[in-house]
């Protein structure tokens, strides 16, 4: 039976296991997983939490870290903790990974991560620009628009456009990132109930076959969705509004190639008056094969004809019975199929014939083109946030701690930061011996961060981005998560004298750093986002620097080995040392460049000071002073006192980021949903709009 936790004790490090080699024939396909891989076995501590005693030692955790649901939250997390040699064990309670193209779209500073965690290529790979709006009546073509504003990139942000890969893709591509350092996923097995004390968790696992299996862990990690079970174990509720009261129903179809149609001199489509169905001339479809595995010409002939081509996101926006959207899925031969009802009673019938049948009502399509339907759900798009996001030794990240409208694609790229937040805090406690304390920084940076985007997508929702006729919004800079900020928390540090204007340009410490060509001491050109990949800090010195000539072409972001876990090959520095097993280091390595020459760009965002940049990417001190980074490193080992403000190393409110207000971050910490309707503004008086189901 469920357990509820006790949230009173504090995490510390125990045993942890060795990861299980990867299993053969591994692929980066579309094809299923369907066995449980990963289970870990006990093995050698690899370091202790500071204020452990030798008994708590000896009753340590036998598994570090225990992350429930294989999503793109818990497998970025396992793979950022498999890099750093932190052991972590993977749960998921389906039999496979989660097989829709939900979450499809990626933002820059989620591709930056992307790199830095060695599967960048990958998803550049496997995905594609957002294509341009084409607006239909019926069956004829009207107008066409781009949903999003883009810019080119430049020197300090590589990726300026959101990029389309469909969930599947990026949790396959994220999975077999985790097999390759080690690490697998043990499907079929859910948590059932868990108890925390001063030593760890205990946690309760069942499985379809055999007894349940009780396990240890330090820190468990609730990243199994909106429904989450973790956090119900937990008693921590979920706050928030439905930002639209209308049903959506959302499908994965491939369509089949036929001549059983064409468009007249008008460009109205007109169906064959025999019904003639050739959907069989384009073949069985392949059981065994994921989405994306057949050629993505495949049924092309049918589209043209039709004029529903690959290169447009096809809108009905002006159906009685709710407006209906269809997005080629780069990558793939397959669609997304949405389609909002007008009646908020509806119940979408999520069968194949009745996604069949809808989507010939809605669209200038017939059934008979649907050639398979992939996978279908429905869903009331709403917003909502947990009242924590710690609970002693639990974690909430992604969906289990905030749920987004998916309009502006901000619920998966917010749910992978999640991750990559605590990540590398993780490691300074469970190996390298960092207070406990340094944990509460996690709820302390990224809950402020989930209102302020909570609230930019129920704005984008309500302001109908699909549909530009109608009034719609058009996706910026605001939705590619650059400019969020953990400035003014207790980990962002400026010792500068004089600071910065508040109003100036300049960073501030909690911002992302940015990207830039330096030149180091020894001559060698380099860009910085390849100095800042790895599990490591980095300490830039840009005291002294000269003028660097501007490159005539932005730097390229260094593209990762295979093995992310050896140090990248640079132009510049050597890399940090790695800690082993054996020999843990005290604090995470810490590369150190002194810039000789940097470039315009570099000069002024940086300045003149001394920067340490977290393992993360982000600013925690900027100083005139070096001898202050010794003292930033041991405040991360001690943690914070009980009587230490956040942001007293600031002149600016704490718990804020960038663009949020405070009053948002103390109405979400109080556990309502006010900071939410706050964000919004204005657009709550708009009410439900009429156009076009919210993008993805």
């Amino acid at each position: 039976m469920a357990t509820r936790s006790t949230p009173d004790a504090s995490p510390a490090s125990g045993a942890t296991a060795a990861p299980e080699a990867p299993p053969n024939g591994a692929t980066s396909g579309a094809a299923r997983p369907a066995r449980a891989v990963g289970v870990s076995e006990p093995g050698r501590p690899t370091g202790l939490a500071t204020d452990l005693s030798a008994r708590a030692a000896a009753e340590a955790a036998a598994t570090a870290v225990l992350i429930v649901g294989a999503g793109p939250t818990g497998l970025t997390l396992a793979c950022d903790l498999a890099r750093r040699g932190v052991p972590a064990r993977v749960i998921e309670q389906s039999a496979t990974l989660f097989p829709g193209a939900r979450g499809k779209g990626i933002q820059p500073r989620t591709r930056e991560i992307f790199d830095d965690l060695g599967i960048g290529p990958a998803i550049a790979r496997f995905g594609g620009p957002y294509p341009l709006m084409q607006r239909w009546r019926g069956r004829r073509r009207l107008e066409e628009w781009d949903m999003l504003d883009r810019a080119e990139p430049h020197e300090g942000s590589p990726y300026r456009e959101t990029w389309m890969v469909p969930q599947w893709r990026t949790q396959e591509v994220l999975y077999e990132r985790l097999r390759e350092l080690g690490g697998g996923v043990e499907f079929r097995t859910r948590l059932t109930g868990f108890h925390q004390d001063a030593h760890g968790v205990s946690a309760t696992l069942a499985k379809p076959s055999g007894p349940d299996e009780t396990v240890r862990a330090a820190i468990v990690i609730a990243a199994d969705g909106g429904r989450s079970t973790v956090r119900g174990l937990t008693g921590v509720t979920m706050s928030g509004h439905t930002v639209d009261p209308m049903p959506i129903l959302v499908a994965d179809v491939r369509l089949a190639a036929s001549h059983g149609a064409a468009p007249d001199a008008t460009g109205v489509m007109t169906p064959a008056a025999d019904g003639t169905d050739e959907a069989d001339a384009a073949g069985a479809a392949d059981e065994t094969a994921g989405p994306g595995d057949a050629g993505a010409a495949e049924g092309s002939e049918w589209l043209a004809t039709a004029q529903i081509d690959r290169d447009h996101w096809h809108v009905w926006s002006e159906d009685q019975d709710g407006s209906t959207a269809l997005c080629p899925l780069a990558g793939t031969d397959t669609f997304q199929f949405l389609a909002q009802f007008d009646d908020p009673d509806a119940v979408p019938d999520t069968t194949p014939d009745a996604v069949r049948r809808l989507l010939a009502e809605r669209t200038s399509l017939p059934a008979s083109a649907v050639r398979e339907v992939l996978w279908a759900s429905d869903f009331r798009p709403r917003a909502a946030m947990a009242e924590r996001f710690r609970i002693g030794r639990v974690f909430l990240l992604g969906d289990a701690a905030h749920v987004h409208s998916p309009a502006g694609g901000q619920g998966l790229n917010t749910s992978v930061q999640d991750a990559y937040n605590l990540g590398w805090k993780l490691e300074q406690v469970l190996r390298h011996g960092a207070h406990e304390s340094l944990l509460d920084t996690y709820e302390e940076e990224r809950l402020p961060i989930a209102a302020e985007v909570l609230g930019l997508s129920t704005r984008l929702h309500r302001g109908r981005p699909l549909d530009e006729a109608g009034g719609g919004v058009r996706m910026g800079s605001d939705t590619h998560q650059l400019t969020l900020s953990y400035a003014g928390g207790w980990l962002a540090v400026d010792r500068r004298a004089p600071r910065p204007a508040p109003d100036s340009d300049a960073l501030r410490p909690g911002d992302r750093a940015p990207n830039a060509r330096c030149v180091d001491a020894a001559g060698k050109e380099f860009a910085l986002f390849d100095a800042f990949h790895g599990p490591h800090f980095t300490l830039l010195d840009f005291r002294t620097a000269h003028d660097l000539p501007d490159a005539p072409t932005p730097p390229a972001p260094h593209t990762p080995t295979t093995d992310a876990t050896a140090p990248a090959t640079l132009a510049g520095p050597p890399a940090p040392p790695e800690p082993t097993h054996d020999h843990p280091h005290d604090q995470a390595p810490l590369r150190h460049i002194v810039i000789r020459h940097a470039s315009a760009h570099a000069q002024q965002r940086y300045g003149r000071a001394v920067f340490l940049i977290r393992p993360d990417g982000y600013i925690g001190l900027i100083t005139n002073d070096p001898s202050d980074v010794p003292d930033y490193l041991t405040r991360i080992r001690r943690g914070r006192p009980v009587t230490t403000p956040p942001g007293a190393d600031q002149d600016i409110a704490p718990h804020v980021a960038r663009g949020a207000s405070s009053d948002a971050g103390r109405d979400t910490a109080a556990g309502t949903d006010r900071a939410v309707e706050r964000a919004a503004g204005a657009d709550r008086a708009v009410g439900r709009a009429s156009g076009a189901p919210a993008s993805r």
